[in-house]
């Protein structure tokens, strides 16, 4: 599986599912604990987790040398090897202050709403109502459910939070402009 111009499908609105070109792949994982990191880190709220952060979402106590050393060996390499077997390459990037997923080979519907949402309030800001309204009604249609429903973490709920209001957000705003402004009453 593993050509450069490959792009991972991954699906966190209304459920969970990595594809290739349409063929489900990663549908078996080693450990819900490691599914749990894995998805935490496809939070388009945050490219970048600290090792502090990680440490507390996972276990409640805070980053230490001992806490991290014992992270990497529980988690991050048996993550990473699974990764590579299931996906054929490690998308994990793990460096001295924390860690991430790399974005170049993967397409995140959740991240593709976040952006819409994002830049349809940056556009309504700027009075394009029009160019909003259709971001607004592209975040609608992307949005297809709860994020990650039934996968639980710190990281994951605080993501689905965040995300469920700014669907609203979105459904607020996808309307026609005249219907907002009271024009069609």
């Amino acid at each position: 599986m593993d050509t450069p111009d490959t792009t991972l499908e991954i699906k966190t609105l209304g459920r969970f599912s990595i594809s290739v070109t349409g063929k489900a792949i990663a549908t078996e994982w080693p450990d819900e604990t490691m599914k749990i990191l894995f998805c935490s880190l496809l939070s388009p709220l945050d490219l970048y987790f600290t090792w502090d952060r990680v440490c507390r979402s996972m276990w409640g106590v805070p980053a230490t040398p001992a806490s991290r050393r014992l992270l990497e060996e529980t988690f991050i390499r048996p993550l990473s090897s699974h990764l590579t077997r299931e996906l054929g390459f490690n998308p994990l990037i793990a460096g001295k202050d924390g860690m991430r997923i790399a974005q170049k080979r993967i397409h995140l519907d959740a991240t593709e709403f976040h952006g819409d949402v994002v830049e349809g309030v940056r556009l309504l800001s700027l009075g394009n109502r029009t160019a909003a309204h259709e971001k607004f009604k592209g975040a609608v249609s992307l949005y297809s459910g709860s994020y990650l429903p039934g996968i639980e973490g710190k990281i994951i709920t605080s993501t689905r939070n965040e995300l469920e209001s700014l669907y609203q957000i979105a459904l607020m705003n996808s309307v026609p402009a005249a219907i907002n402004s009271g024009a069609l009453r």
